[in-house]
């Protein structure tokens, strides 16, 4: 998978803007705030129909503009597409796939597909719930259809659920629905627990290999899944998942009816991470946790290009910062055979002289964008 080219209009800081890349590494440098961020964002957006900064599209949208626009070419299976994605600053976004219009956007979800590493994702390992079951459902969601529709039906079952709970405790409505939201909820969290399960067992075996290499095999790590529901070993079908969470709301539905909210579910799931038997969000430092999170992102570069029979498409924001020169070598090592990368950096003296070889350089100021060594 191979991004071509890339233009911009009235995206973040660009009034305009157009790209062209290398197959290999693509660097672009400048000072902090003149967008170098911004390029990294519009290739993801393209890939997954969101930002990994802002839950807010508008944002996207240069200040003063009425629509952005973020047209891409890439080929995926060494066949070409072309990708054109509109933000209006009022009513609903439009694309085009291959020039023909997208009725239902939600299928081009995946089509292009990205690894990232940003700021943000140190949360993976110091952050709360929430942060790791985000994590889960962006990358399951973009590799698979079938989750992607599960989640969206389970979220909205969720709040049906709640409401039906929270009604009857305000006394302005009964409980006769309650069975058949209770049976949806667990269909469709089956679905979830089964999917996200599977892949944290595969995740763990990718994740410590590539931990070691960035550690100098100083370090290991462990995953472990903590579905929201208690069982004694994880279920090995979706059928089970489904009776093992039917089972638990109903030992739980009396108190939930006091409480007025499901108690149980996908949507109080979480994974454990451990470096060398410690709790890594309670005791790894602030160094650990930036190589375990680097490490949980390239495990999951491994799983998507073992899911796509190729490589993806490597975003790194400013991910050499806080790395020494080991890890850099490591990282790179890890990277070159593998995909095409684009990375942002403040200096070009982050990089080994033999890494930048072959590399196309990008020198970003203002929201404007010069090729150069």
């Amino acid at each position: 998978m191979i991004v071509r080219t890339l233009r911009l209009y009235e995206f973040r800081n660009y009034a305009s803007a157009a790209l062209s890349f290398a197959d290999g590494l693509n660097v672009f440098v400048g000072k902090n705030a003149q967008g170098k961020t911004n390029l990294l964002e519009a290739v993801y957006y393209a890939g997954s129909l969101r930002s990994f900064r802002s839950s807010k599209e508008t944002d996207l949208i240069r200040w003063g503009a009425r629509e952005a626009r973020v047209d891409i070419e890439f080929t995926r299976d060494e066949q070409p597409n072309q990708l054109q994605i509109k933000i209006p600053d009022q009513g609903k976004r439009s694309a085009c796939w291959n020039e023909q219009p997208v009725k239902k956007l939600t299928d081009l979800v995946g089509r292009l597909m990205t690894v990232s590493f940003i700021t943000q994702d140190l949360l993976l390992v110091k952050g709360d719930p929430a942060d790791r079951r985000r994590f889960l459902d962006n990358e399951l969601s973009n590799l698979n259809h079938r989750y992607f529709y599960s989640f969206f039906q389970y979220r909205r079952c969720l709040e049906q659920r709640n409401k039906v709970l929270k009604l009857h405790a305000e006394g302005r409505g009964g409980l006769e629905t309650l069975p058949e939201w209770s049976h949806q909820l667990a269909k469709y969290g089956a679905r979830l627990f089964m999917t996200r399960s599977r892949f944290l067992q595969d995740l763990n075996l990718r994740v410590s290999p590539v931990h070691q290499a960035l550690t100098g095999d100083s370090e290991t790590v462990q995953l472990s899944y903590q579905p929201g529901i208690s069982v004694q070993e994880p279920p090995e079908t979706e059928e089970a998942w489904q009776q093992a969470f039917e089972e638990a709301i109903h030992k739980v539905q009396k108190n939930e009816i006091h409480r007025a909210t499901t108690l149980l579910g996908p949507h109080r799931d979480d994974f454990q991470i451990v470096i060398d038997g410690k709790d890594a969000r309670q005791f790894a430092s602030q160094g650990q946790q930036r190589t375990c999170a680097l490490g949980l992102k390239l495990a999951e570069l491994t799983f998507v290009e073992a899911a796509l029979k190729e490589p993806p498409i490597v975003l790194l924001d400013d991910v050499f910062s806080d790395l020494d020169p080991d890890r850099r070598k490591s990282l790179m090592a890890f990277l070159e055979p593998r995909s095409q990368t684009f990375i942002t950096c403040t200096e070009l003296a982050s990089f080994q002289k033999k890494t930048l070889k072959g590399a196309h350089i990008y020198h970003v100021q203002g929201g404007s964008v010069s090729d150069g060594a």
